[in-house]
Formats: structure tokens, sequence, C-alpha cells
């Protein structure tokens, strides 16, 4: 752990609408009575859906499809639940038979985009983000999504495009939006290492939401880079203040200690920052957090150096 910061990375925003526009009546009685059963499953997964009862939305939206194989709308919907779960592939095989249905079905695309996000195939989510921006040129939730694939492609300036372009087609008083966005271009910026600019970004985005901790966090970063370790400690210490169960802010709080010389206050950071990463399920981190642990505690005794607080 020889850096100051790891980033937090969003998850990219994207409200998946709910879809009701069914498939056209079929012209038989017979058919019409099935019409109206597969609707009414299809209702009931909306329900589902909205009360978070996933498990049988995707029963409901199945047997819509079962009964109308070319019912577009169920396959959006169930594509939905199936992010909820994280079955990202399951997710693709819907949405992409979606908009094979309606290739009209830019919520599709968005879904699509943010499957194939999570799965790191990261070259294809930007491919869907593309075309709905192709027929909806300001789409926010495209521009933004697609920003954070470019991030991930380390592709900052194009990143950094992309949020200008958000910034630019996002009314004002969508304040707790902005301030992501300032938050995320200011990642851009630092990892291009365009220290100024990330650090005006990170403050606009405190400016707009006080109780942002990862704008705290990444601006000590960026102030850990720069040697502003004052400001650094008072930015972790403040994410802390936000978030006490932020496990980086421990970390890099316990190296400033560490690079100080006060060896207890960075062996209690980084105590906590092991906690957090154990309860969180990061076990690499925490087992990485432990070794340094290990090895200050032994350099101290073989040194015979005080742990000063």
């Amino acid at each position: 752990m020889n850096n100051f910061y790891r980033f937090l990375l969003s998850i990219g925003i994207v409200f998946a609408a709910i879809f009701f526009s069914f498939s056209p009546p079929m012209k038989t009685a017979n058919a019409s009575s099935e019409s109206g059963i597969y609707q009414k499953f299809f209702t009931e997964g909306i329900a589902n859906t909205q009360d978070k009862n996933y498990e049988q939305a995707v029963n409901n939206f199945t047997k819509a499809i079962e009964l109308n194989s070319n019912f577009a709308s169920a396959y959006s919907n169930r594509c939905l639940v199936y992010l909820q779960q994280e079955k990202y592939e399951q997710a693709i095989a819907d949405c992409t038979q979606a908009i094979k249905l309606n290739p009209e079905n830019l919520e599709a695309n968005l879904n699509l985009g943010l499957a194939y996000y999570n799965i790191s195939n990261y070259q294809q989510a930007i491919a869907e983000y593309t075309k709905v921006l192709n027929q909806n040129h300001n789409d926010f939730r495209a521009l933004y999504n697609r920003g954070l694939a470019n991030f991930e492609l380390k592709n900052y300036q194009k990143a950094v495009v992309d949020y200008n372009l958000v910034l630019a087609n996002t009314k004002q008083d969508h304040n707790f939006d902005r301030a992501d966005i300032y938050n995320e271009r200011g990642l851009a910026y630092l990892m291009s290492k365009k220290m100024h600019k990330a650090m005006a970004d990170f403050s606009d985005a405190i400016n707009i939401d006080a109780n942002n901790s990862r704008a705290y966090l990444n601006r000590g970063c960026v102030c850990s880079k720069m040697g502003n370790i004052e400001g650094a400690m008072e930015d972790f210490s403040k994410t802390l203040q936000l978030n006490p169960h932020e496990a980086q802010a421990y970390l890099n709080r316990g190296l400033l200690h560490n690079h100080q010389g006060l060896y207890q206050a960075a062996i209690q950071d980084w105590q906590a920052a092991a906690k957090c990463f154990c309860d969180g399920g990061d076990m690499v981190a925490y087992h990485h957090t432990q070794a340094l642990i290990n090895q200050l505690q032994t350099w101290l005794l073989s040194s015979n150096q005080t742990a000063i607080a």
C-alpha cells in the first residue's frame, strides 16, 4: 500500500423505466382471452417489482412471456429485475431480446449497457450508451454511464468530455446529481494528473452536497498527492465523521500518521480499516491491511521504537 488513495467507483445511474406498452391484441376470441391472462401476469410483475419482490416478479414476467413470446415489455422488465438481482447474463439475454422485438426501446439499451458494465465489458457498455445518444444526444443517463465506462478503460479525457456534456445538459436544481458528476470528473482529472482541476471538482461537489463523504475522501487523496498533509488529514477525518465505516479513509489516514511517526495512531486506524474491510467482505484489502499492521509492529519491536499516539 504505497499510495495514499484508492478510488471509489460509482455504479452507473440508470433510471430503468417500467413499460406498459402491450403487444397488439390477437384476433381470435381464444387469443383475446390469452392476451388478458398474460397482461395480468405482466401487471402483477410490475407490482412485484415495485414491492421489491423480485423472485415473484421474475415468475410473473416469465409466465407472460410463455403466453406471448413477442412481449417486448415483459423481457424489458424482467431484465430490470435481473439487474436488481445482479444476474447480469440473464439481464443481457432479456434486454437483447427486448431490443430485437422493439428496436425503439432505448431504456432497454440503457439497461443492457449497465449489465455489460457490471460484467466489466466496458466496450460493449459504451456501444449501448452510444446507441442511445445517437437517438437522444442529451440523455443524462447515457452520458454519465458512458463516462463511467470510459473511466474504467482509462479513457480519462473521453470521460471528462462525457461529464462536461452532462453538466451542460442537467438542470441547476439537480444538486445531488451534479455533486456526483463533479466527483466523477474529479477522479478522471486526478487519474490524468490534473491535480488542481481535480481539487476544484471535489470542492465543488462538497459545496453542492456538504455530506458527500466520497468527495471528502477523494479531495483528501488530492491533498496527499500535493503534499498538503494537514488538508488530507482533515478531509479523511471528515469522511469518517460522515461515514464511520469507510475503510479507505482509515487506511489513508493511517498512512499519514505512519509518515508523521505517529505509530500508535497509524495502528489504530489500520485496525479500524481492517475491521471495515472484513465486515464488507473485501478480504484481499483486509489481509493487505493486516500485513501493514504486522510490519509496523514488528519494526517497532525490533528497533525499540515507542509507538507514539
